[in-house]
């Protein structure tokens, strides 16, 4: 059974928006939230929270030692007592020792209360603790394999293998494909061209079509000379190799001769010419930040309107520093990729039947104000102002619904680690669109403020 509590001490309590009703609501609400069934109302109206001689909370005690209450939740933590030594006491030697679970809607044990902070505090350490340990000891299995010239085991098996019982074995068909893919780069053929030709062909692979990025993807991985990498590192592997080191040298060096081009002959017609153009800011001025370049380096600096500069700071930025200092941080998502939290459904429900519920609110203050004009004969201007008033309020909420109906998409967790991992590659290929690519995917903006710089992610 789920316990909700709610407790009154006065009158003027009520009126301040902790009614026993208002309270019981918001509870049904957030049990429903939750999906939590076989809800109890236990209710103290007229109660002081200084002490626990209360009839329905001593029940609900009673009930918690009986084994019969699997949740308690209130509205907020000061309903279940005043006291901060009963609160604990209520909640460890209770509830806890009990096997009965606490909630309380408004706190949610964040940091809105010291108590619910300390708990925090104290999970977060051994979370953190226990997350630490698992990622090292999957690091050190990771590395053992590496030497041993095995595969790591990533959900990315590379194009021409396949991944069983621990091995990298070849596929036939792949391999045929990233063999002819190797040939004809090499030899000059633009690598778009290539993938076309195989498409219309009707090449495929386990990830489907071919694209550009993926032929990039491929042409840049040294695994098909043999070898395997960890961490940056390059171990001889167990898998076959599909051609000589030459040859993928071969390949580099085209890649090496059109990254040449690119640095140095300018920017071509439709080409950015710098990796952080149009996602980086200043903080003082607003301003982008646009890549420059003098005899000895490219930097990156700010271009606020005139007057707004008088308060910038005016600090520059060498280009492969910031953006070194922008990539190291997309690398790391591939190693600790934020858990993203799942979408639920009958929370937005509640929220759109809120807004709703405010919106008809205002249609009708507006329905009044009129019958009070056509009837007491109210002031034109004093009519018009209020009405405006409330339709700015209305437009608001509509565009809140609007944003509760359709939410902007969110990049999925595997999404966000397969972008970390093929940055990389992307940025050997040489094409400053494909790696602006990535960088828009995964980031939203960037704002530098002298020497610190902060990346606002589009999956926060």
């Amino acid at each position: 059974m789920i316990a909700l509590y709610e407790r009154v001490s006065t009158d003027l309590q009520a009126e301040k928006g902790h009614s026993i009703e208002e309270q019981q609501d918001r509870l049904e609400k957030y049990a429903a939230a939750l999906d939590l069934k076989g809800v109890h109302h236990y209710t103290d109206a007229g109660f002081s929270g200084a002490n626990l001689d209360r009839p329905a909370l001593q029940k609900l005690i009673k009930d918690v030692k009986a084994g019969k209450i699997e949740k308690v939740i209130v509205y907020k933590l000061d309903r279940l007592s005043r006291s901060q030594k009963d609160t604990l006491m209520l909640i460890e030697d209770i509830f806890l020792a009990n096997g009965c679970d606490f909630l309380s809607v408004c706190e949610n044990f964040d940091t809105a209360s010291p108590f619910g902070r300390a708990m925090i505090g104290i999970l977060s350490v051994f979370a953190q603790l226990e997350r630490e340990q698992i990622k090292e000891r999957m690091a050190m299995g990771k590395l053992a394999r590496a030497k041993e010239g095995k595969f790591h085991g990533s959900r990315n098996v590379p194009i021409g293998y396949d991944y069983k019982d621990g091995e990298l074995v070849t596929n036939d068909y792949e391999k045929i494909q990233v063999i002819r893919l190797f040939e004809e780069f090499v030899a000059g053929k633009p690598v778009n061209r290539i993938v076309r030709e195989m498409n219309e062909e009707g090449y495929t692979t386990k990830y489907g079509k071919w694209t550009a990025t993926t032929a990039r993807s491929v042409l840049t991985h040294r695994t098909y000379t043999g070898y395997l990498t960890f961490r940056g590192e390059w171990y001889q592997g167990t898998h076959e190799a599909f051609f000589s080191d030459e040859m993928w040298e071969k390949a580099q060096a085209v890649f090496q001769q059109r990254r040449h081009d690119l640095e140095h002959q300018g920017v071509r017609c439709g080409k950015a010419n710098s990796f952080l153009g149009g996602y980086a800011y200043c903080k003082n001025c607003g301003g982008k930040l646009v890549k420059n370049q003098c005899r000895q380096y490219a930097y990156y600096k700010c271009k606020g309107d005139k007057e707004d500069l008088r308060s910038c700071r005016k600090k520059t930025w060498r280009v492969k520093e910031l953006d070194d200092l922008i990539f190291g941080e997309i690398r790391k998502l591939a190693l600790d990729c934020p858990i993203l939290p799942e979408k639920d459904e009958k929370v937005e429900n509640i929220e759109r039947d809120a807004i709703k519920a405010k919106m008809g609110e205002i249609e009708r203050k507006i329905d009044r104000l009129l019958e009070l004009y056509s009837v007491k004969d109210m002031p034109v201007d004093a009519l018009q102002e209020k009405i405006v008033e409330l339709s700015t309020q209305k437009a608001k909420l509509e565009r809140q619904l609007e944003a509760v109906r359709d939410p902007a998409p969110k990049l999925t967790e595997k999404e966000i680690i397969n972008l970390a991992e093929s940055l990389d590659d992307v940025i050997a290929g040489g094409d400053v669109d494909e790696v602006r690519a990535i960088v828009s995917a995964l980031i939203e903006k960037i704002v530098v403020d002298g020497e610190d710089v902060t990346i606002f992610w589009r999956f926060s």
